[in-house]
């Protein structure tokens, strides 16, 4: 397999916990560090299209990769929401992006795809919960590029990648 495919697990369409699919969590929390890293020093109180400031939305999707981590790991919802008050970010939020990234790869690593997570709406497969997690990586790269307007280019193979391993599932999400 090369390009997207190369991504993406196939068959009957539902996402596999595989080497492919680490590939694309890791490609997507690549892609959104990248971003990441090209921020203007002066652009953390910038909005973004999220309505939220550079800095909140970093910090949402720290947080985010640190919360799944938990869920992944058994940490029931209440309990890992408690866990992740306070600054996420810290003095170096790069290395909190980088750090949160490898937490959550690791997870989805050690979870088969149809393990119970809890969803906001109640339980789903972790595959779902993995393509929850992809959209919102991915988006977000997009909405740093926007607020701090830079090339809005969010890298081709990953978003490729994304829409088919989601588009056959949209109406769930």
């Amino acid at each position: 397999m090369t390009g997207p495919d190369r991504l993406m697990a196939f068959g009957d369409g539902a996402p596999r916990a595989s080497l492919p699919n680490m590939e694309l969590i890791d490609a997507a929390s690549a892609e959104f560090e990248r971003v990441v890293r090209q921020l203007p020093a002066d652009s953390w109180e910038w909005p973004t299209p999220s309505d939220i400031s550079v800095h909140e939305l970093i910090e949402h999707v720290v947080a985010g990769n640190r919360f799944t981590a938990l869920l992944l790991e058994g940490v029931d919802r209440d309990e890992a929401r408690t866990t992740l008050i306070g600054d996420q970010l810290g003095e170096n939020p790069v290395a909190a992006v980088v750090e949160s990234a490898r937490l959550q790869a690791q997870a989805f690593a050690a979870t088969p795809p149809g393990q119970p997570v809890a969803g906001p709406k109640g339980n789903i497969p972790a595959a779902a919960y993995l393509r929850f997690r992809l959209v919102d990586l991915v988006v977000h790269a997009w909405d740093l590029l926007r607020a701090a307007r830079l090339d809005e280019t969010v890298d081709p193979r990953t978003v490729i990648a994304l829409l088919t391993m989601v588009e056959p599932h949209l109406e769930d999400m």
